[in-house]
């Protein structure tokens, strides 16, 4: 059986997983340049609050940069973790290198999908248990990161 790209009938299992993963891919995306973006506001009020002499508001700063830091490695080893669905390399390409505006913090942010083929074989129901599984520990992500942000606006809303 020859599969490809314009594979007829889909069960609703694997229209689910390609919706889930298609939320993840989203969510992942904005999640992750949020965090780029509040790791660099972080660095400019650390150095702020050090040339107003304030090391105790940098020393704060410092440990969300800390935490920020801690959950941007937690969200690259879930990116790593990301499996597409079968037979969908050829819908989207997922060639998308993270520009880190010089923040390199040690990890290489090249997007291998070797482990695309470990679905293969794998029952539709079972590849939309991945693809929540995947969507679930994002939102944990998100949830944390959201505490974070929430603690370095200080509770007043700025977004």
């Amino acid at each position: 059986v020859a599969v490809g790209c314009g594979e007829p009938a889909e069960s609703e299992s694997l229209k689910e997983a390609r919706k889930l993963h298609d939320q993840l891919t989203r969510i992942s995306g904005d999640l992750h340049e949020a965090m780029q973006a509040s790791l660099g506001r972080i660095e400019e009020e650390i150095e702020a609050s050090m040339s107003a002499g304030d090391s105790t508001l940098a020393i704060q700063l410092a440990r969300l940069e800390s935490q920020l830091g801690e959950l941007d490695v937690r969200f690259h080893d879930w990116e790593s973790t990301v499996v597409g669905i079968p037979g969908d390399a050829c819908n989207h390409d997922h060639d998308h290198a993270h520009d880190h505006e010089g923040h390199d913090h040690g990890h290489d942010h090249a997007h291998d999908h070797g482990n695309e083929l470990s679905l293969e074989g794998m029952s539709d129901d079972e590849i939309r248990e991945i693809q929540a599984a995947l969507l679930a520990e994002l939102q944990s992500l998100q949830t944390a990161y959201d505490a974070v942000q929430a603690e370095l606006n200080g509770g007043e809303a700025t977004e």
